[in-house]
This record gives structure tokens, C-alpha cells and sequence, in this order.
């Protein structure tokens, strides 16, 4: 009798503490469509703010918390600046030579709601990063090239601002 009981404290307790978790995210309510116009540009890297407005875009369309929409009918903006991008060697041969070089997108982002005429967030520096072969082939899991780490920092970049935007933390 006395195992009946804790089971069923057990049982209650976790329900009861279930209860209060919400799956819902920080994503103010009357927010549904979203806007992502070209970022600014500081770096000397072209096409990358078509690439990360793509990136984010994409992002928009998997999550499913808000549709895309133009920046005059939208609820809501992402916009921003790609402050800097950062190439620095990442592992080195034997001989001290870099195997494997880092790349990182740094951006300063907004989130802005339209409605309410307001900042919902923004962020100094929000990065995305990859690595890439010193020689352009790279090993099963790493990029052949610093194009294609590019798009995997890009895409990175993107889903930490729309996780920023849909989660709030």
C-alpha cells in the first residue's frame, strides 16, 4: 500500500509540474508575418548579404512560427549589419602549417515589430562559424571549401537569430 502511494506522488508530482511548461515561444501574439530586407554590409565579402537574407529566410519557412511577407506589410523586421567576417587558422601540421582554417560572420541584429512600433530584441555580434581545409578538399563532416563554410556559418547565423526571435532566449 505504502509503494501505491509514492507511485502516485511520484505521478501527480511530475504531472503537476508538467503542467506548467509552455510550448509556446516568446513571440508576442499578434505577430504572424515577417519581413527580412538586405542587411548592411561592412566587410569586403560580396553576395553575403543576399546569402544571409536567403539564410534567414529559409529559417522563417522551416520554423513556421511567422510567414514571409514584404518589409511595408509585415508584422515584424529582421534587419541588421554583417559587422565583420574573420578567417584565422583553426588547426595546424606538424610542420606549424594551418590545416584547417575557422571562418566567423559577426552581425549586429534586430528583431522590430511593426505594429507596436518597437524593438523586440536586437543583439551586438550574434555569430555564425564553420571550418574549412587550408587546401580546399576537406575531410566526411567539414566543408570542401571556404565558400561552402560560409554558407554553413550563414546558416548557422541565421538559425541562432531566428531561435533568438521564435524562443526568446
Amino acid at each position: 500500500m505504502k509503494n501505491k502511494l509514492i507511485y502516485i506522488f511520484a505521478v501527480l508530482t511530475v504531472t503537476a509540474g508538467c503542467s506548467y511548461y509552455s510550448f509556446s515561444g516568446a513571440l508576442p501574439g499578434h505577430i504572424k508575418t515577417a519581413a527580412v530586407p538586405l542587411f548592411e554590409n561592412e566587410t569586403v565579402e560580396t553576395g553575403i548579404v543576399e546569402d544571409l537574407t536567403d539564410a534567414i529566410e529559409s529559417a522563417i519557412i522551416r520554423d513556421g512560427s511567422m510567414k514571409l511577407a514584404g518589409e511595408f506589410q509585415a508584422d515584424a523586421v529582421v534587419q541588421g549589419t554583417i559587422v565583420d567576417v574573420i578567417d584565422e587558422a583553426d588547426t595546424f601540421s606538424k610542420s606549424e602549417q594551418a590545416d584547417q582554417f575557422k571562418i566567423r560572420i559577426l552581425a549586429d541584429v534586430e528583431f522590430y515589430d511593426r505594429v507596436k512600433n518597437d524593438v523586440i530584441w536586437e543583439e551586438k555580434r550574434m555569430e555564425g562559424w564553420a571550418r574549412y581545409d587550408a587546401g580546399g578538399g576537406g575531410g566526411d563532416s567539414e566543408p570542401v571549401s571556404r565558400d561552402d563554410a560560409i554558407q554553413e556559418a550563414l546558416s548557422m547565423l541565421a538559425k541562432e537569430i531566428i531561435d533568438n526571435t521564435v524562443a526568446g532566449w
